[in-house]
């Protein structure tokens, strides 16, 4: 009833098969009658020119409109990336000064510092930056902090606390690298 060497697996996945067949036209109601004895389900394909050439089309006007997305998105992200940038090392810099003044109190007298080391020197840069900033330890609290990690802290504040702590006041600027 299957013209020979006609079947071929179209898709498949973790619990289904799809077969194309193709068969002569007048058996085809005992092909669809044998195949539902059997438990398989039968969908007639008719081929249309029509069809394939609006497919065609649809998948033209995608693949430029994917274009021109593609394009006016990377405009946009260039426009706007150093001023994101911007934004994002200001509000850094706020939380700088703010901590610094919740950690230490007022006056303000203390200088804030961005630091940018090579990715080889880093653990190097933060050694020395520890070992000079040492003195601060008694006004940044730590002793106060160390009373505290036996106690249990619950609700929002536990996540604050599970942060490392130094004696200076330490936030990290995301570098994207490619």
């Amino acid at each position: 009833m299957v013209v020979p060497r006609s079947s071929t697996q179209i898709a498949s996945d973790d619990e289904y098969l799809l077969f194309g067949v193709v068969i002569f036209r007048r058996v085809h109601d005992e092909f669809v009658q044998a195949c539902r004895e059997n438990k398989f389900l039968v969908r007639d394909f008719v081929f249309s020119e029509d069809e394939v050439a609006k497919q065609r089309e649809d998948l033209e006007t995608a693949d430029t409109t994917e274009k021109e997305l593609w394009t006016e998105l990377l405009r946009l992200s260039r426009t706007n990336f150093s001023e994101s940038f911007q934004i994002l090392v200001h509000l850094k810099i706020m939380r700088l000064f703010v901590e610094s003044v919740l950690r230490y109190g007022l006056p303000a007298n203390y200088t804030g510092l961005a630091v940018k080391p090579d990715a080889r020197s880093a653990k190097k840069t933060f050694g020395v930056l520890q070992s000079h900033f040492a003195y601060l330890s008694p006004r940044s609290n730590r002793a106060k902090a160390k009373k505290n990690e036996s106690d249990e802290f619950i609700g929002e504040y536990q996540s604050l606390m599970e942060q490392e702590f130094y004696d200076f006041v330490l936030f990290e600027v995301p570098w994207i690298v490619n």
